[in-house]
Formats: structure tokens, sequence, C-alpha cells
């Protein structure tokens, strides 16, 4: 579920007007959602490769070290998105 929302963060927050000066006849729906599904990718195999330490409870530092863990993968997410579109010639203009 996670995972979803993240998708629909990475292309909902202050999306950006995408532009193709390469080809400017590229399918950008098309396009969009090819680096949507690597972002998820790349989401969903940081997640599993990046559990909780071993002997976390619930306490304060696990829900921290949790909520880090949240971050970072989403970052890196946006940051596979943004790649993944520059490869295929789009650029961010605003």
């Amino acid at each position: 579920m996670r995972i979803l929302l993240l998708c629909v963060a990475l292309s909902a927050c202050a999306s950006p007007r995408w532009v193709n000066p390469q080809s400017p006849g590229a399918d950008l729906e098309a396009d969009t959602a090819a680096c949507d599904r690597d972002a998820e990718r790349v989401a969903r195999l940081n997640q599993l490769g990046g559990g909780m330490s071993p002997g976390c409870m619930d306490g304060p530092a696990c829900i921290i070290a949790t909520e880090n863990k949240r971050i970072q993968v989403e970052a890196e997410a946006a940051s596979v998105h943004k790649r993944c579109m520059a490869a295929r010639g789009w650029r961010a203009q605003g």
C-alpha cells in the first residue's frame, strides 16, 4: 500500500512540466509510466533490503529509524524516476 502511495506522490507532488527537446513527439504518458514502474521496483527492493534492526522494538529510536528509512526510500525512488526520465530525453521545466 505504501508503494502505491509513493507512486502517487511521485506523480502528484509538485509535478514538473516535462519537455523532450530531443524528441518532441515522444509519449510523455508512456515514459512516465515506465519510469514510475522503475521507481516502484527500486522502492520495493530498498524496503526488502532494509528492515528494522535486530532487537528493535516499538521504542522511539525504532520509530525514528523506520521513518528515516521511509524517507530514504522515497528520495531514492524519486531520484530513479528523474534519472529514468532524463535517460529518455525528458527535462523538467518549472
